[in-house]
């Protein structure tokens, strides 16, 4: 069953990973826009072909 939220605690100790995070979380950029094309059907289609290409080459090893 997949789950939607989990809790870890998470332990940065770095200085320079301290540094990044709270200037990610603190962060006011906007979202960029999502690249409707990247999903179209034919995007799909193009990728699904690609990936039964790539696993049917490498059956043959």
């Amino acid at each position: 069953m997949a789950t939607v939220s989990f809790d870890k605690n998470i332990v940065v100790k770095e200085p320079e990973a301290i540094e990044r995070l709270v200037e990610v979380l603190s962060s006011s950029k906007e979202a960029k826009p999502i690249n409707r094309k990247l999903a179209s059907d034919e995007a799909m289609a193009r990728g699904e072909k690609l990936l039964k290409q790539c696993l049917s080459h490498s059956k043959h090893f």
